[in-house]
């Protein structure tokens, strides 16, 4: 009887582990790429955790990461921007779908520019990957070196 309670347990936690993790919906290289206000392949420089969202208060209170990064080339960004700002702020919780990144790495990466567009923000939902189900490029955080060769080109002519 206890071994059946112990494995009720586990199976409760997974079971509550799986309904918290973060969802996203699938979508084409196309349609990440023309949703995203910014892509950009990207170097991490620094990261910075427990910091409050600069002017955001559905996220007052809630911890984030912030990123320093260096824009190494940018496919896609607003129009009423001349550069991308150089820090990017990401949840700290998985369910909210925060991305954990290694500093010194370089990522394609997409997301959001908050109004008056000075903060950008990012989640794993809404990634620019090929649209290619090798086991490698299924993640949704492509690290650069993982970007097959013929896939910059085509974001640089993709019409939204």
């Amino acid at each position: 009887f206890q071994e059946m309670n112990s494995h009720i347990l586990i199976f409760a936690f997974a079971l509550i582990a799986v309904s918290l993790a973060c969802k996203c919906k699938d979508q084409t290289a196309k349609e990440s790429f023309c949703n995203a206000h910014w892509v950009s392949h990207l170097k991490i420089k620094l990261r910075v955790s427990k910091q409050p969202m600069p002017g955001d208060d559905s996220r007052k209170g809630l911890n984030n990461i912030r990123y320093a990064v260096e824009h190494l080339e940018v496919f896609k960004k607003p129009d009423n921007l001349t550069n991308l700002p150089n820090e990017i702020y990401t949840p700290s919780e998985p369910p909210a779908c925060g991305l954990i990144l290694d500093v010194g790495k370089a990522y394609l990466l997409a997301g959001r520019v908050a109004p008056g567009g000075t903060l950008l923000s990012t989640v794993i939902c809404g990634q620019v990957r090929p649209d290619d189900t090798r086991e490698e490029l299924f993640e949704n955080v492509l690290e650069w070196k993982k970007v097959p060769t013929s896939f910059p080109p085509k974001m640089k002519e993709m019409k939204c």
